[in-house]
């Protein structure tokens, strides 16, 4: 499955949790007959356990070529300015909450697809050399601790740690018909969201994440004296649904 596809797969997937997380607030909210026909239970906040869920957003990225050049030989090098891009992004998500009073914490794994297609091109001014770079879309992932304080049916988060892109950073030199790929990025990510309790086993949460894919340095063309030091970086906001893999009710008191 393509990047494109996927993503839009989870934005189909989204709509479909939408109207069901809708039925099912509506049934357990209004759905009694009201107070005096019956006792009246309500859904409690919690938020231990297991859950899955879909997310679609924004991303902006940035190849941060800046600070970096490759050395063309003893007397020159071309010097990098960055390339920026933005586009959509999605994926799932798994993760496990616990609870201790208003504390929640737990950990969650994504993976989705991040589109970050750019390029441009930058030219030796001592000779015909021109260097081309060309980034494009890929899968991401991340496995991050999750830790935050809950008021009333929200929760409000922070979230940071590992993360990976698949997708390639393309470097060549057609003046001396060389060229190479970066391959996958490794790196961290630091974000925060507010996620929303609809229903016992629905929440609605939104989310703004930073990630920083700079570990993959690597001497471009082969050469040891030609060395390209990438750094990959992406801003992106998204919204998503959890699916709460358990279900609680309570009398009222």
């Amino acid at each position: 499955m393509s990047v494109g596809k996927f993503i839009r797969v989870c934005a189909a997937a989204l709509g479909v949790l939408l109207v069901t997380g809708r039925a099912q607030a509506a049934d357990i909210y209004g759905g009694y007959g009201g107070y005096k026909d019956e006792p009246a239970y309500v859904p409690l906040p919690l938020w231990q356990g297991f859950y899955i869920g879909g997310s679609v957003g924004w991303a902006s990225t940035s190849v941060n070529a800046a600070n970096n050049a490759i050395l063309l030989d003893s007397s020159g090098s071309v010097p990098f300015s960055s390339l920026s891009a933005s586009g959509i992004f999605g994926g799932a998500q798994l993760g496990y909450n616990v609870q201790a009073g208003n504390f929640v914490y737990g950990i969650e794994i994504d993976l989705g697809g991040l589109d970050a297609g750019t390029s441009g091109s930058f030219a030796d001014p001592g000779s015909k050399r021109v260097i081309y770079v060309s980034s494009g879309a890929g899968f991401y992932g991340d496995v991050t601790g999750r830790a935050g304080l809950t008021l009333g049916n929200a929760l409000i988060y922070a979230k940071g740690g590992f993360a990976f892109f698949t997708g390639d950073i393309h470097v060549s030199d057609p003046f001396d018909s060389i060229g190479q790929n970066s391959g996958t990025f490794t790196g961290w990510t630091v974000g925060g969201g507010v996620e929303y309790l609809l229903a016992p086993n629905w929440t609605v949460k939104a989310e703004y994440q930073y990630f920083d894919f700079d570990n993959n340095n690597f001497s471009a063309f082969g050469s040891s004296n030609l060395r390209l030091d990438n750094n990959l970086t992406a801003n992106t906001v998204k919204v998503g649904f959890n699916f709460l893999l358990h279900s609680v009710r309570s009398p009222l008191n």
